[in-house]
């Protein structure tokens, strides 16, 4: 069974003049957005604004949030003052997606604000707004919505967040096309890619720990990806992550439930084959690369561990000099079967699998040569194959998470952290 989250998008309200045949108006959400979600395996739930319920209540079936463009965000939301540049202001929208971003930030929920969403972002943690930006000077021309003008321009993602562990990218080029931006940055946020005139074009909430996942994923970007998804991977893989981590939520076990919605696994007593199966595997992907590509590759994962019970899944690491750009490696992998995921938590890491129905066969995780992944993964698989104590107790803690947890990988997988996580630490404190 695959699960498919549900993601819930805030429409515009449309007056009398948008639609022909609708004198009353109506609710819509521009194709782009639906179509780059659906793209990315997810499906879609429209929330018009002014409806009855709380904030939480309407979450409360949603695995992820999508706030898309549109007018202006009303000054009185954060101090700022009328103008003639001012259009599109909505009230009732402003006041459900500020609770909205609110209620998700609380829960953790996955969330995307784009273009006037990441305006909406920053007001709801207490920032401000530029209220028109050509009444700046040294900007570089960012479009007039109104004038229904855009330009491309480039965006750097700060290495280490959010954005670039989603893109893996240097530079993206952006579609854009809005009269007002960031001026003070709200709390709790932070600033993870301009565009070359300084403009802030993308900002994250939480922790940018990337091995702290539990700090939420919320990213704001300034820019349309919906625009140019179609073609440009490094903008379809917003939405991907966005999918993909309102996925692993919508998968674990509702509170007072004991089963989630992932597919069955299982705990499989040690196998000698596993390390047969290895070679094989690496050989493949060996050949797949040019003589200069890879780095290094490792047998990981329980499997790589004399005598350990495992789930019957081969893991790989695939060490490189570098994982920009994405292509390099996801094409060669893709041509052996393999699907790919992407980690929008690690620069330095992406994840590909290929399975049977079953849920055997093999997972390779491609890394930065002597990064932080590669790093950490091989002294806590050092450790236990030199620590048999430590070994047994993890085979206890694996066996009982499963039966605790069936359908469930996600608690499966997270009940596993801070036993591992101890280990590295002692691991490569040397002890």
């Amino acid at each position: 069974m695959t699960y498919t989250p549900l993601i819930g998008i805030v429409t515009y309200t449309l007056d009398g003049t948008r639609v022909r045949r609708w004198p009353d108006g109506g609710f819509g959400v521009p194709a782009p957005y639906v179509e780059a979600m659906h793209r990315a395996g997810g499906r879609t739930v429209l929330l018009p604004p002014g409806q009855p319920g709380t904030a939480e209540g309407l979450l409360e079936p949603l695995d992820g949030l999508l706030l898309a463009g549109g007018g202006d965000v009303g000054p009185v939301r954060y101090g700022g003052r009328a103008g003639d540049h001012l259009y599109g202001i909505d009230p009732a929208r402003d006041e459900l997606e500020i609770a909205l971003l609110r209620a998700a930030d609380a829960i953790a929920m996955p969330t995307l604000c784009i273009c006037r969403g990441m305006q909406v972002m920053n007001v709801a943690f207490g920032g401000t707004l530029h209220a028109h930006l050509p009444d700046l000077p040294g900007l570089i021309a960012h479009g007039v919505p109104v004038d229904e003008t855009e330009v491309l321009h480039d965006v750097e993602p700060v290495p280490e967040t959010r954005l670039s562990a989603t893109t893996k990218s240097r530079t993206l080029t952006c579609s854009s096309h809005h009269h007002q931006g960031i001026d003070r940055v709200g709390d709790g946020l932070t600033v993870t890619g301009q565009s070359p005139d300084g403009l802030v074009e993308a900002i994250e909430r939480g922790l940018l720990d990337m091995n702290a996942p539990d700090a939420g994923w919320m990213l704001g970007v300034q820019w349309h990806p919906e625009e140019t998804a179609a073609t440009d991977p490094a903008q379809q893989s917003l939405f991907d992550a966005l999918a993909l981590l309102a996925g692993w939520r919508g998968r674990r076990a509702k509170p007072g439930e004991t089963e989630g919605r992932s597919r069955p696994y299982r705990i499989a007593e040690p196998d000698p084959g596993w390390a047969i199966a290895y070679e094989h595997e690496a050989a493949r992907i060996a050949a797949a690369f040019p003589a200069d590509a890879a780095v290094r590759h490792e047998h990981i994962g329980s499997t790589s561990v004399p005598g350990l019970p495992a789930k019957p899944i081969i893991d790989v690491s695939l060490a490189l000099a570098s994982l920009i750009p994405r292509d390099t490696y996801a094409e060669p992998l893709r041509s052996l079967g393999y699907d790919h995921q992407l980690d929008p938590w690690n620069d330095d890491h992406e994840y590909f699998s290929r399975e049977n129905d079953n849920r055997e066969g093999f997972h390779i995780h491609v890394c930065l040569a002597d990064g932080a992944f590669e790093t950490r993964h091989l002294a806590f698989l050092d450790w236990l194959r030199t620590h048999p104590d430590d070994a047994a107790a993890y085979a206890r803690l694996k066996r009982d998470l499963a039966e605790a947890h069936p359908r469930d990988i996600v608690s499966y997988v997270e009940g596993k952290t801070d036993f591992i996580a101890a280990i590295e630490a002692r691991a490569l404190a040397g002890e």
